[in-house]
C-alpha cells in the first residue's frame, strides 16, 4: 500500500512538471532528455545489484513490446497536455481503467457481467462531462479526444503486459530500464525529424537541472508502481491508483489556477462511483 501512495503523489507530480516545462521546449527534446537521466540512472542500479541472466529472448521481447505500447501513452499524452487542460488528462485516465477491467472479464477471472451497472455508470459520468464541456473553455477537438483514447488504451496495455511480466519474476528496473531506453531513442529520432537538433546545444543547461527533477521522480514513480503491481492484481491496482488522475485534477487546480466546476466534479464522482461498483 505504500508503494502505491507514493506512486500516486509521484505520477500526479510528474504531470505537473510535464505540463509546465513543456510550455517552452519541443515535446521530442524533453522527452528524450528525462529519458537519458532515467536509463543512466536504472541501468546503472541494475547492472550494479541484480543479475539478469534469466531473461529469455521472448521474455525480453515482451518487456519490449509493453514497453512500446507506454511510449505510444507518453507521446500521445503530451501532444494533448501541451495545449489543454490537465483536467482531460485526469478524466481519460479514468476511463483506460475499464480496458482493463474488460481485458480481465475475457481472459482472467473477473466476471465481466458483475461489472456491467458498474461501468454503464462510468460512461454515463464520461459522456455527462464531454457533454457539458462541448463549449466551455476546457473544450478540445476531436482529434486531441482521439489522442487521449489512445492514451488510456496503450497504457492500459502496457500496464497489463508489465504485470504478465512481472509474474514472471522479471526484475522492475529492467522493465523501467527497458522502457526509459527505447523512451529515449524515439525521443531522439523525433527531435532530428523535426529539425530541433539544435535544442541538444541550446537547452541542455537551461533544462538541466528541472529535467533531472523529472527524472528522479518518474523513475521513483515506475519503481514503486512496479513494486506495488507486483503484489496484486491490476484491477486491483487500477482501482487503487484511480487516485492518480484524481489528484492530477486537484494539482490543475493548485498549480496552473484552473476552474473545476461543481458539474465536473459531480461527473467525476459518477466516474469514481461506477469503477467502485464494478469491485464490490
Amino acid at each position: 500500500m505504500l508503494f502505491i501512495i507514493l506512486s500516486v503523489l509521484l505520477f500526479s507530480y510528474n504531470n505537473v512538471l510535464w505540463k509546465k516545462n513543456l510550455k517552452t521546449t519541443s515535446i521530442p527534446f524533453l522527452v528524450s532528455y528525462r529519458a537519458l537521466f532515467t536509463s543512466i540512472i536504472s541501468l546503472v542500479i541494475l547492472f550494479v545489484f541484480f543479475k539478469i541472466d534469466n531473461i529469455t529472448i521472448i521474455g525480453f521481447v515482451k518487456i519490449t513490446i509493453g514497453s512500446l505500447f507506454g511510449v505510444i501513452g507518453l507521446f500521445s499524452m503530451l501532444f494533448v497536455i501541451k495545449k489543454t487542460s490537465l483536467q482531460w488528462l485526469g478524466i481519460y485516465s479514468l476511463i483506460g481503467i475499464t480496458f482493463t477491467i474488460v481485458y480481465l472479464g475475457l481472459f482472467e477471472t473477473i466476471d465481466i457481467k458483475k461489472s456491467t451497472v458498474g461501468l454503464s455508470i462510468v460512461a454515463l459520468g464520461f459522456g455527462s462531462f464531454i457533454y457539458s464541456n462541448k463549449e466551455t473553455q476546457l473544450k478540445i477537438t476531436r482529434k486531441q479526444h482521439l489522442l487521449l483514447l489512445l492514451m488510456s488504451f496503450s497504457f492500459s496495455c502496457s500496464g497489463l503486459l508489465h504485470w504478465k511480466n512481472l509474474t514472471s519474476s522479471v526484475p522492475p528496473l529492467l522493465i523501467i530500464a527497458n522502457q526509459e531506453f527505447i523512451v529515449f531513442l524515439v525521443g531522439l529520432l523525433f527531435t532530428f525529424k523535426q529539425g530541433d537538433s539544435g535544442l541538444y546545444k541550446t537547452h541542455l543547461k537551461t533544462y538541466f537541472k528541472r529535467t533531472l527533477l523529472m527524472s528522479v521522480v518518474i523513475f521513483l514513480a515506475l519503481l514503486f508502481n512496479f513494486l506495488g503491481l507486483k503484489q496484486t492484481n491490476p484491477l486491483i491496482t487500477s482501482l487503487l491508483f484511480l487516485a492518480v488522475p484524481l489528484t492530477t485534477i486537484l494539482f490543475s487546480v493548485f498549480f496552473f489556477k484552473e476552474k473545476l466546476s461543481f458539474k465536473n466534479m459531480l461527473f467525476i464522482s459518477i466516474i469514481v462511483i461506477g469503477y467502485l461498483l464494478t469491485e464490490f
